[in-house]
């Protein structure tokens, strides 16, 4: 079945789920939002509410997906309680910067991380020593990978570059280790049985920055965060790194990788997670109010809009539902970048099972 990429899109994850970015630096910058002109409910007079300005430390520099996704919930955060919410990107250490700076600072709900997926594979990664489960993670959206070349790249098809990888050693971004652009890379690249030469940077704007000023020759990052580019004729997609293919308004069908390469089908796939968290030994009246907070902004304009005007896939996640992924996909993270060199820590020595 094609993926429609226009609109509202709905999430097609559930079944996988039972089955098992402003500036980087550490200042002021970001949105604040107050009042309630979103469509957003309010807060109710009981229960916990911020004292004062709340900060998302974004994982991800400006202008990537996260840092899309922690500006919606500022504003819908902001409306809902009538306070300040402020964002503030923190990139670096496969997201373990800006997870050290939440986890660091006082457990009283005042502090935000939006985190992406890489929370899923940093002890793996070597960058922060807590288990995803040690969040209470609020996943809101997500979307899929694509694999393309800038205008002008001598590869017309995936054919064409796989063949040329076999032959020579190609420059590709794919954002940083931890990040399921660059997994997805590495078992596009397993499949293929073909190397790479990974340029790391730090999220997927500086990696299709890179692709698009020829620093390298392929990216592989979110089809929602290339979108623009491809309908401008800027990047070019050759596949889907996913076992669907995707349907675009004003530009066709995109293909799946699984129709060149069919074995890729058989990999445990990573799913991309986008959202919010906070420390789950907050107290229990700050953590109550979070997941009220967090059930009546998915249901606000503000992120039913951004949701469908990016061109994302709705999660909505929390509590259980929420620590069941996290723990699923910190096997399926861990495991894959362990095994392909990419993660230097074995996944075993915390206790984490294959997938």
């Amino acid at each position: 079945m094609k993926k429609k990429v226009f609109g509202f899109i709905t999430t097609v994850l559930a079944a996988a789920m039972l089955l098992s970015g402003c500036s980087g630096s550490s200042g002021n910058d970001g949105n604040a939002s107050s009042g309630g002109n979103s469509g957003s409910a309010s807060a109710s007079g009981d229960g916990w509410k911020p004292s004062s300005t709340v900060t998302i430390y974004c994982v991800s520099a400006a202008g990537g997906a996260t840092d899309y996704c922690d500006r919606a919930m500022a504003q819908a955060l902001g409306d809902y309680w009538g306070a300040t919410v402020q964002v503030v990107n923190q990139p670096g250490g496969s997201g373990g910067v800006a997870a050290g700076t939440v986890w660091n600072n006082a457990h009283d709900g005042m502090s935000i991380l939006g985190f992406s997926e890489a929370v899923f594979s940093q002890r793996a990664m070597g960058v922060f020593d807590q288990a995803p489960t040690a969040w209470d993670l609020m996943p809101v959206m997500n979307t899929t990978a694509v694999l393309s070349v800038p205008a002008g790249s001598p590869y017309a098809n995936i054919d064409d570059l796989i063949a040329a990888s076999k032959s020579k050693t190609i420059n590709m971004a794919s954002g940083t280790g931890g990040s399921v652009w660059s997994l997805k890379a590495s078992l596009f690249a397993d499949a293929a049985g073909i190397t790479f030469n990974r340029l790391n940077y730090e999220g997927s704007v500086p990696s299709q920055t890179a692709a698009l000023s020829g620093e390298v020759e392929y990216v592989v990052t979110g089809l929602s965060e290339q979108l623009e580019y491809i309908l401008a004729g800027k990047l070019v997609p050759l596949a889907m790194i996913e076992t669907e293919p995707a349907e675009i308004e004003g530009f066709g069908t995109i293909p799946a990788i699984t129709d060149a390469l069919p074995s890729f089908a058989d990999y445990k796939q990573p799913l991309q997670c986008i959202g919010l968290a906070i420390p789950n030994d907050c107290p229990d009246d700050v953590r109550a109010a979070y997941e009220e907070a967090f059930k009546a902004c998915m249901e606000s304009d503000t992120v039913k809009t951004a949701l469908a005007d990016g061109n994302y896939n709705t999660l909505g996640l929390y509590g259980e539902e929420a620590q069941a992924l996290a723990a699923e996909q910190e096997q399926v993270y861990s495991w894959a970048l362990f095994d392909a060199e990419v993660a230097p820590e074995d996944p075993s020595q915390f206790g984490i099972g294959h997938p």
